[in-house]
C-alpha cells in the first residue's frame, strides 16, 4: 500500500473527464478512392500526397557486395593453381631428406609462380580492356550515325523485341542507347566493375602465393632431418582441404549439374 501512495504522489492522476475515442474513428485501412496517375483524371493524387507516398514507396538502396564475382574469380584461379604444383614440388623435394632443401626450393617456386601467374593475369585484363574500348567506340560510331546504320535497329531489336517495346523511345539519348547495347547485346558491363589489369594481376599473384604457401608451411615447423613428418603433415592439410570441398558438394552439386545441362 505504502508503494501505491509514493506513486500516487509522484504521478499524480488527472480525474478530469476525457471523451473516449472510437476505435473506428480513427484514418480507413482502406482509401476510399484509388488516385489516379493521368494528369487529366480527378481523382489524381495533391502532390503532398503523392510525395509522400512517392518516399514510402522508394526501394532502399541495393548494397554492393565489398567482392565483386571478378575479384572472386581471380582469386580462385590463384589458389587452385598454387594449391597442386607447389604441393607436388615438395612431395617430390622430400626425397633429399633436407627440410631446408624443400622450403627452399618450394619457396623459389612461389615466387616464380607468382610472377607467371600475375603476368597472365595483367596480360588478359589488358586484352580484356582493350577489346572492352574497340567495342566501345564501335557501338558509339553506330549508335551516332545510326540513320546510316541499319544494323542499329536490328540490335536493339534484337534484344527487345520479344517485350515488343519500339526502339525509337531508346535512340532519343544516344548515351543511354550505347550503354544499353554495351550491356545488353555485348554483355559488357563496365560500371559493374572497374577492375584494372594491375588489380588483377596482383588478385590472382596474391591468391597463388596464398595458395602455395599452405603445403609448404608443415616444413617450417618440424626438424631439419623429419623431412616425411613434414610431408605428412602437408599431405594430411591437404586431405582436409579436399574434405571439405567434398562436403559442400551435396549443397553445390544442384548449381553443378544445372551447368552440365
Amino acid at each position: 500500500m505504502s508503494l501505491v501512495s509514493l506513486k500516487k504522489v509522484i504521478f499524480p492522476v488527472d480525474h478530469t473527464s476525457t471523451p473516449r475515442k472510437n476505435r473506428y474513428d480513427g484514418a480507413p485501412l482502406l482509401p476510399k478512392t484509388t488516385p489516379c496517375a493521368h494528369p487529366c483524371c480527378p481523382r489524381r493524387p495533391s502532390s503532398s500526397g503523392s510525395s509522400s507516398s512517392s518516399v514510402t514507396a522508394a526501394a532502399p538502396p541495393a548494397n554492393k557486395p565489398w567482392l565483386s564475382a571478378r575479384t572472386i574469380s581471380d582469386a580462385i584461379i590463384g589458389l587452385s593453381d598454387g594449391l597442386t604444383v607447389p604441393f607436388a614440388l615438395t612431395a617430390g623435394l622430400s626425397a633429399f631428406s633436407d627440410t631446408r632443401v624443400v622450403i627452399y626450393g618450394g619457396c623459389a617456386e612461389l615466387i616464380a609462380g607468382s610472377i607467371s601467374m600475375g603476368l597472365g593475369g595483367w596480360l588478359a585484363g589488358r586484352g580484356e580492356a582493350e577489346f572492352y574500348t574497340t567495342t566501345l567506340v564501335r557501338t558509339e560510331t553506330l549508335v551516332y550515325n545510326y540513320e546510316n546504320h541499319p544494323e542499329v535497329l536490328e540490335m536493339i531489336n534484337g534484344v527487345l523485341g520479344e517485350y515488343h517495346i519500339s526502339a525509337d523511345e531508346l535512340l532519343k539519348d544516344k548515351r543511354k542507347t550505347v550503354k544499353f547495347l554495351m550491356k545488353f547485346h555485348h554483355g559488357l558491363d563496365n560500371d559493374a566493375d572497374n577492375r584494372t589489369p594491375l588489380t588483377s594481376a596482383l588478385t590472382i599473384a596474391v591468391g597463388y602465393f596464398v595458395g602455395g604457401a599452405i603445403p609448404l608451411s608443415p616444413y617450417f615447423f618440424v626438424e631439419r632431418t623429419a623431412v616425411m613428418v613434414g610431408l605428412w603433415w602437408s599431405v594430411g592439410v591437404m586431405a582436409a582441404g579436399q574434405w571439405q570441398w567434398v562436403r559442400t558438394m551435396p549443397d553445390g552439386g544442384l548449381e553443378f549439374r544445372e551447368v552440365l545441362r
